[in-house]
């Protein structure tokens, strides 16, 4: 059997504590736990995060930025139509809020409304996560003939309805608010490109 490279165990603690954030949040997560989901010596924690639990969760928002934009970026590649990869993402979205019972949410929003008034390097990591979404999706909407203006408030005003709308799916425990906000999100974008040249 091979052995374990340092950077493999680095990349399980990062896929763990995404996971685990998506599920319990940044505050219900113990390094112990997420040392044992991870499948990696206590030690090793703070081998790869000497600066301890505060240094993990901004890397694992990292982590998860970058996952999830690949996400947006595979759906925008997916669909010419932009308004049809942005409702793809949000009936994927409350496909996996079902195929959970309604446990699986955001991992940034999570950390976000749990720690970053506490902690400025984990605020700083949800800003960088959630700016980079923005980007992809305003960078999105231009190639669909957006102006830069509308780009950006369009982009704020689709990101600000799947973080709400996986909120109140996983209080209500029904996938209904992402359908509804699926449906009155495309309609907005197909009026808005109706304007664009």
């Amino acid at each position: 059997m091979a052995a374990r490279r340092p950077s493999d165990t680095r990349e399980r603690l990062l896929r763990a504590g995404e996971e685990l954030f998506r599920l319990q949040g940044y505050s219900g997560t113990g390094l112990k736990e997420l040392g044992r989901a991870a499948d990696a010596p206590w030690g090793s924690i703070y081998h790869f995060f000497p600066d301890g639990k505060a240094q993990l969760g901004a890397k694992v928002v990292g982590h998860a930025g970058a996952f999830y934009g690949a996400g947006w970026r595979a759906a925008f590649e997916r669909f010419e139509d932009v308004g049809e990869a942005v409702e793809w993402v949000f009936l994927a979205e409350a496909r996996v809020l079902v195929a959970s019972d309604f446990r699986n949410g955001c991992p940034v929003a999570a950390v976000t409304l749990d720690a970053a008034s506490v902690s400025e390097d984990l605020r700083l990591a949800c800003a960088g996560a959630f700016g980079l979404w923005l980007g992809i999706i305003e960078e999105a909407l231009r190639a669909a003939g957006a102006p830069d203006q509308t780009a950006a408030a369009l982009a704020a005003f689709l990101l600000s309805a799947i973080e709400g709308a996986i909120i109140l799916s996983r209080a209500a425990k029904s996938p209904e608010p992402l359908l509804q906000s699926a449906r009155f999100v495309r309609s907005v974008i197909d009026r808005e490109a109706a304007t664009w040249t």
